[in-house]
C-alpha cells in the first residue's frame, strides 16, 4: 500500500520574524513604483482603538496603543494617522456624535485615565462598562460616568498641583468661557443658553464691567467647577502630547480633523462671530467675515489644531468658500477664508511649514461649490491637497485614473475607497464594471462580494496620496466597533476568509493592471508571495506533519543505527569463531 503525504495544505499565519524586513522593503518599494509615494493615512477614532478586557473601560486612548501603531505600519505602510474629531462630546437623543462636540478644547475620552489614577479606581471604571465590542461614550464622558467619578476623586487629591497651575496660566483666555458655559449649564440644569436669564444668555455682549462683575459672581458659584474643568483639559492636553510624541518617534504623522462647525459654548461666547440665522449646513452656525470677530476666532480655533497635531483635515472645506448670509443668499470667498487658516498655521508652525499636510475636503454638490474653471480645476483648488473617495465611482470619476486623466497633479490629492461619512463598500454593478477596466479583472468575478471589496480597497492603491478607513481595513460593522484586543490573530482570520484589508493583494492587482508584473518581475514575484502568505495560500507542510515526518525520520535513524550495530556484532562473532579454528 502507498501512503501519499500532502505536503501543501494551507494553514495561515503572519509575517515570522526573519520575513519582516523583507516584506517592508517589498512593500516599500511596490508603493513607490505603483506611485504612492507620499501619504498612506489610516483614518481611525481613537474611542474604537484596541482595549484589553481588563482595561476596557469602553472608550480606546492613543497613548495605550503603540503595539497597534507599529501593526499597521509595519503591515499596510502606514505613515500617518488621521483621528475623528477631538473634543467635547455631547449626548444628542441616547447617543454622542462625533462631529456634535467642540471645536478648541479635548474631549474627556483623549484622557488617558489609567496612567493617572489607582488600580482600585480604574477597576471601577471598567467594571462599570457593560460593553464589550463597541465603544461606550456613557461610561467615559457622560457628567455622571464612572471616569467623571474617578477624575473628581483625582482633582480633590491631585499629585501635580504646580504643573496645572501653569497650564491654566497659560491657557486660561482660551479656557475661561468654556469653563463659564459649564458652570452656567450645572446652574441652570441645561445646555441651552437661549434658556437661561438674559445676562448669561448674553454676557459676552454686555460692557465690560457688567461682564466682569457676573463673571466674579459666577465664580463664587461655581468656581470649583470651572477649575476641574481646567483640570480634565490639563490631564487630555498632557496624554495628547505623549501619544503624538510616541507615534512620531515610530515616523507616523498625527492628523487632527478641523472640523467645521462651532459648539454651543463657541457660538455663546463668541455671538459677533456669527450671522444670525444663517447655516453651513446640519444645523451649524455660519461665521460673518463681514466682522473682525469672525477671522479672530477662526485663527483662534486654527492656532489650537496647529499647536497640537502634525496637520489636519479640513472638514468641509467648501464652507469656508462659500458662506451663508442668510437662509438663502452665500457670499463667495475664493480663497479669502483659507488663506486665513494657512496664514496662521504658518505662523504657529514656521514659514517653512509644508502646507500639504492640511487636506481639504472638497467634495461638495456643486450647487454649493463649483471646484472648476472651464475644463479645469481652480487654481486655489488645483494647489491644495483635495480628499476624494470612490464612493460615486464612475468612468470619468472617482478613481485616480479618472482624476489624473483630468490633469489633476497627483501630489494634491487624497483618495481612499471610503471614509466616515461613506456606507459601507457593497457590491456595485455599474462600479463592477469600472474597476474590471481599470484593474483588468473579469467583470464576472467581481460579483462576487468579497473580491468587489477587495478591487474597491486595491484601485487607490497606486495614487499618490491614499487612504483607508479602519472600518473597511478590518471589516468591523461600524464607527462605533471597537478594534480587538486580539487585533493580529483577528486580523489572521479576516484574510484566511479573503476580508479585510490586505495591501499585497492591492499591490499585485495594480501591478497586473499598470503592466509592472513584467517590468518588475522579481518585485512582482515577492508581492505574489507576501499576498499568499497574508491570504493563508502559502504551500508549507502543516505543523503535525513536519513533526509525523520528524518521527519517521528518528525512526529511520535508530533502525539503521540498530542495522549496523547488529551487522558489526556479527562480524566481532565471525572474527572470534575463526581466530579460536584457528
Amino acid at each position: 500500500m502507498e501512503i501519499r503525504i500532502n505536503n501543501s495544505v494551507n494553514f495561515g499565519r503572519l509575517l515570522k520574524p526573519s520575513e519582516e524586513a523583507d516584506y517592508a522593503s517589498v512593500l516599500e518599494r511596490a508603493k513607490a513604483k505603483a506611485g504612492n509615494r507620499g501619504k498612506t493615512i489610516l483614518i481611525a477614532p481613537s474611542s474604537s482603538l484596541p482595549q484589553a478586557d481588563i482595561n476596557n473601560t469602553g472608550v480606546g486612548n492613543l497613548a495605550s496603543n503603540e503595539g497597534f501603531f507599529d501593526f499597521v505600519k509595519k503591515y499596510w505602510g502606514i505613515n500617518e494617522i488621521q483621528l475623528l474629531p477631538t473634543g467635547q462630546y455631547h449626548e444628542h437623543h441616547g447617543h454622542y456624535p462625533m462631529y456634535s462636540g467642540t471645536s478648541m478644547d479635548l474631549g474627556n475620552h483623549m484622557i488617558d485615565i489609567k496612567s493617572h489614577i489607582p488600580d482600585e479606581d480604574f477597576r471601577e471604571i471598567v467594571n462599570a462598562n457593560k460593553i464589550k465590542d463597541k465603544v461606550n461614550f456613557f461610561n467615559v464622558v457622560d457628567m455622571n460616568s464612572a471616569q467623571e467619578k474617578a477624575l473628581r476623586k483625582l482633582y480633590k487629591n491631585m499629585p501635580d498641583r504646580e504643573e496645572f497651575n501653569k497650564f491654566k496660566l497659560e491657557n486660561h483666555s482660551r479656557l475661561e468661557a468654556k469653563g463659564l458655559f459649564r458652570a452656567l449649564r450645572t446652574i441652570y440644569g441645561s445646555a441651552n443658553y437661549h434658556k437661561w436669564d438674559d445676562i448669561d444668555k448674553n454676557l459676552f455682549l454686555l460692557e465690560p464691567e457688567k461682564r466682569d462683575k457676573r463673571i466674579k459672581e459666577i465664580y463664587k458659584l461655581q468656581g470649583e467647577e470651572i477649575d476641574f474643568y481646567f483640570y480634565k483639559q490639563f490631564l487630555a492636553e498632557k496624554d495628547l502630547k505623549k501619544a503624538k510624541e510616541n507615534l512620531n518617534s515610530k515616523g507616523l504623522k498625527l492628523n487632527a480633523d478641523f472640523i467645521c462647525g462651532f459648539s454651543y459654548d463657541e457660538v455663546w461666547s463668541h455671538p459677533k462671530a456669527f450671522t444670525p440665522n444663517a447655516s453651513i449646513g446640519w444645523g451649524l452656525p455660519a461665521l460673518n467675515f463681514d466682522n473682525p470677530e469672525a477671522e479672530k476666532l477662526l485663527r483662534e480655533k486654527t492656532e489650537f489644531y496647529a499647536k497640537r497635531f502634525d496637520g489636519f483635515r479640513v472638514d468641509a472645506g467648501w464652507t469656508y468658500i462659500n458662506q451663508p448670509q442668510n437662509s438663502s443668499q452665500y457670499k463667495y470667498y475664493d480663497d479669502k477664508i483659507l488663506n486665513i487658516i494657512e496664514d496662521e498655521v504658518k505662523k504657529v508652525k514656521g514659514k517653512n511649514y509644508d502646507l500639504k499636510n492640511l487636506m481639504y475636503e472638497f467634495s461638495a454638490d456643486p450647487k454649493q461649490f463649483n471646484i472648476y474653471s472651464g475644463n479645469s480645476l481652480k487654481p486655489y483648488i488645483a494647489n491644495r491637497v483635495q480628499i476624494r473617495t470612490s464612493d460615486h465611482l464612475s468612468n470619468n470619476w472617482g478613481s485616480n485614473r479618472a482624476f489624473l486623466d483630468r490633469n489633476w497633479n497627483p501630489a494634491n490629492f487624497i483618495i481612499g475607497a471610503a471614509n466616515h461619512d461613506s456606507n459601507r463598500i457593497k457590491p456595485n454593478e455599474k462600479q463592477a464594471k469600472v474597476l474590471s477596466k481599470i484593474l483588468k479583472i473579469p467583470e464576472k468575478k467581481l460579483t462576487d462580494e468579497k473580491e468587489f471589496i477587495r478591487a474597491k480597497l486595491a484601485e487607490p492603491a497606486g495614487a499618490y496620496n491614499n487612504m483607508i478607513f479602519f472600518r473597511d481595513a478590518l471589516a468591523l460593522e461600524d464607527t462605533n466597533s471597537k478594534i480587538p484586543v486580539d487585533y493580529k490573530e483577528y486580523y489572521e482570520n479576516l484574510l484566511k476568509n479573503k476580508d479585510g484589508y490586505n495591501p499585497m493583494d492591492a499591490l499585485e492587482k495594480t501591478f497586473k493592471a499598470k503592466g509592472l508584473d513584467k517590468e518588475e518581475p522579481e518585485l512582482y514575484k515577492k508581492i505574489v508571495k507576501y499576498r499568499k502568505i497574508l491570504d493563508s495560500q502559502e504551500k508549507q507542510i502543516h505543523p503535525i506533519i513536519k513533526l509525523g515526518a520528524g518521527i519517521v525520520c528518528l525512526g529511520i535513524l535508530a533502525y539503521g543505527i540498530f542495522k549496523y550495530t547488529k551487522q558489526e556484532k556479527q562480524k566481532n562473532y565471525n572474527f572470534t569463531s575463526n581466530s579460536q579454528h584457528i
